[in-house]
């Protein structure tokens, strides 16, 4: 069974991508070795020990995955990342915000940005 909880983390600097941001971000990630939902051969397996049971050898189609979501503005609002490489091809430069989240389709984030980034007035930087 999952947990519902939504985890925040601030990762310094420019981490380049949304894999090498969740890496540094202190959580427990676990890379899988197989073919990713994506073609991605590294692709996110585990977080924080979620999904137990994965074998993380690689993604079958239609099982759950980390999907990977930024923002975007006007409004200021949760987009899919709409890659095709996985978190690795998704940028994130500083001051960017980056979600993932994990289900069957991961249709929707739990929170909003203004929930997790609480200064007035900000905005998503573009890199």
């Amino acid at each position: 069974m999952g947990r519902s909880e939504v985890l925040v983390r601030c990762v310094p600097g420019a981490p380049g991508d949304a894999r090498t941001a969740l890496e540094r971000s202190g959580l427990d990630v676990r890379l899988g070795s197989g073919t990713g939902p994506y073609g991605d051969s590294r692709y996110v397996c585990r977080v924080e020990g979620l999904p137990a049971g994965d074998a993380c050898t690689g993604h079958r189609d239609g099982a759950p995955f980390w999907k990977v979501w930024r923002t975007g503005v006007d409004p200021v609002a949760w987009r899919e990342s709409a890659t095709q490489g996985g978190p690795g091809s998704v940028p994130v430069c500083a001051g960017g915000l980056v979600g993932f989240g994990h289900g069957p389709k991961a249709s929707q984030m739990t929170v909003t940005p203004e929930q997790v980034v609480t200064t007035p007035g900000w905005l998503p930087p573009r890199c």
